[in-house]
């Protein structure tokens, strides 16, 4: 029997949290009973496309998001859902289009129509404006609503029942300790050993706040001056940030790291990692981080609910030299097991996707498929 296909409707599948917690769900179901296939809203190369095509996968892209041409993009729906009956589960990731998806697919069948919120909060910019007065529409089209944490369902789905899923990573994996890959990446950025290595993992747009990141990190280079900081993400504001490193005289400090396939293996060569970010969900990067046993420094502007490590602690934005202090002051060796510590928090990804896939194969009976 084949395997009943469910459409996850993507932004794009580029390296950020969201696209990798679909991917880790994706790589660990059951691809016999159920298989994904994905809609994305550019047309271009994108960082899951080999991995996509090789678990089976089928990749639509449309080209709303560079040319906005909605009528287009409402045709091609149309043109979608009628040349794939099949989908009848739909699940969508992105809020914003959710008030154009969701309708087409309900016109051409698709009764399960699940939305998922993966943040707590919008972009103060006209962008993140846009998004949430179009993703106020998004619950009115959906049928069954998740959310990475409890903040994340309020804040899409407010006044409903959401089923709250952690955002599951594959914990083994992490914590697995590899002096190896710590010895060859700090020996790739040109980090000795004696050095502070500082990691962040991130796109570089406003949410990431890495202006922010760089004031903190000039600020531990006052107190530890053989401190480093490592970059991985790349985006709309990597030269911004190149730029400000360079102002504040930490040029030198910075390693622009760009996309990495071997994060897992980045997180060996950190001593500690830093998350300022304005705004979060549950961040699939905190999870991973924590779980390779990295004392974590993090905004308190990110969800509580994300920390489960003997050595995390949530700071001030706007205080860089707290940070600093901090950081100076903590104990900086890693946590004992922290692959135990994330499978009790919920945070591995044998629960996400076991719950997901029940959920898909519970529906499918109940529309007959």
């Amino acid at each position: 029997m084949a395997p009943i296909r469910v459409l996850q409707v993507m932004p794009a599948m580029d390296a950020g949290g969201m696209e990798t917690f679909v991917m880790n769900v994706y790589r660990r179901i059951d691809r016999t009973a159920v298989q994904f296939d994905f809609l994305c809203h550019y047309d271009k190369p994108f960082f899951f496309d080999e991995e996509i095509a090789d678990l089976g996968g089928r990749m639509v892209k449309l080209t709303v998001r560079q040319d906005n041409h909605l009528p287009r993009y409402l045709r091609a729906l149309d043109a979608l859902f009628a040349a794939h009956p099949e989908y009848r589960i739909l699940h969508g990731h992105y809020s914003g289009f959710g008030m154009f998806y969701n309708p087409r697919a309900a016109a051409h069948g698709v009764t399960v129509r699940a939305g998922h919120s993966h943040n707590t909060a919008y972009e103060h910019n006209l962008v993140g404006t846009l998004d949430r007065l179009m993703s106020a529409r998004f619950s009115a089209g959906v049928t069954d609503p998740f959310a990475c944490s409890a903040a994340a369902g309020r804040m899409l789905f407010p006044g409903r029942n959401v089923t709250v899923i952690p955002n599951g990573i594959d914990s083994e994996r992490f914590a697995r300790p590899d002096p190896a890959a710590r010895a060859a990446l700090r020996a790739e950025w040109g980090v000795g050993e004696n050095e502070l290595l500082l990691g962040h993992v991130g796109r570089f747009n406003a949410q990431k706040n890495h202006a922010g990141l760089l004031k903190i990190f000039a600020a531990v280079c006052q107190r530890v001056p053989a401190a480093r900081l490592v970059c991985i993400g790349t985006g709309p504001l990597e030269a911004a940030a190149r730029a400000q490193a360079a102002a504040l005289g930490v040029a030198d400090r910075v390693i622009f790291a760009g996309v990495r396939s071997d994060v897992d293996r980045c997180y060996q060569a950190m001593d500690a990692f830093l998350l300022p970010s304005l705004f979060e969900g549950v961040p699939v990067v905190l999870i991973e981080a924590q779980a390779s046993g990295l004392p974590c420094l993090v905004a308190d502007t990110v969800d509580r609910g994300a920390a489960f490590g003997q050595k995390l602690w949530f700071l001030p934005i706007a205080d860089p030299d707290l940070w600093a202090q901090r950081l100076a002051a903590a104990d900086l060796s890693r946590d004992p097991d922290p692959a135990a510590a994330a499978v009790r928090a919920g945070y591995d990804i044998r629960f996400a996707a076991d719950t997901l896939q029940a959920f898909y194969l519970r529906k499918a009976a109940e529309v007959g498929l």
